[in-house]
């Protein structure tokens, strides 16, 4: 949901047509999604569902060993970190890019960490 500002003027349109008529989007009209009232609400919905699905399947992360684990979690970290950017900028990607620069490294190398940390605690209170 980041590029959105990016992708319709390049006609890459990947927004669910039935997610945008439920918000009173036309499909048809790309030009007219970002000024529309309903945009923010739209984009709101579609970060709730990608977070939820992403911490669905964040255990897969937890399951790859080495090096390969590390880097899922990563992705997984990254990805909610641009989620949360979508989020504090009032969901105006229509508009405005959210990126992952330097600073965002260590909240993403912190959250990996806790990741690994909480499925150790998860794995040992399990076989207590």
């Amino acid at each position: 949901w980041q590029d959105l500002g990016v992708d319709i003027p390049r006609r890459r349109y990947y927004l669910p047509a039935a997610d945008l008529r439920a918000h009173g989007l036309d499909p048809a009209q790309p030009a007219t999604w970002a000024g529309h009232p309903a945009a923010a609400s739209l984009l709101a919905a579609e970060v709730d569902w990608a977070r939820a699905l992403m911490l669905r399947g964040a255990g897969i992360a937890l399951r790859v060993p080495g090096r390969a684990g590390w880097e899922l979690r990563a992705v997984v970290q990254g990805g909610l970190r641009i989620l949360d950017k979508l989020e504090g900028d009032g969901f105006r990607s229509f508009t405005r890019r959210p990126r992952i620069g330097a600073a965002d490294a260590p909240v993403i190398l912190w959250r990996c960490l806790r990741m690994a940390a909480g499925a150790r605690a998860a794995m040992g209170q399990s076989r207590a």
